[in-house]
């Protein structure tokens, strides 16, 4: 039984510091500037693709009367 005490108390420490580094890194992450030279709010580039059966869209047959939210998302993992 002490053992088993040890290791629920091991455990609950090694938590306790993975929640202390994730919250430094978040708070870390949300300072970088990814994209500089994109601000919010800025013209996208020309831009087209093949969709799911060959056929190439762009950007403008995509967007309807109320607009088009296009979202990128770069990962810190790439």
């Amino acid at each position: 039984m002490h053992l088993f005490r040890q290791r629920i108390v091991l455990l609950g420490k090694a938590l306790l510091v993975l929640i202390f580094v994730d919250a430094f890194q978040l708070s870390n992450a949300q300072d970088y500037v990814w994209a500089p030279d994109f601000p919010v709010g800025s013209s996208i580039i020309d831009i087209s693709a093949q969709d799911q059966n060959g056929t190439v869209q762009t950007f403008e047959d995509l967007v309807g009367e109320k607009g088009l939210l296009f979202m990128l998302s770069r990962s810190f993992d790439w």
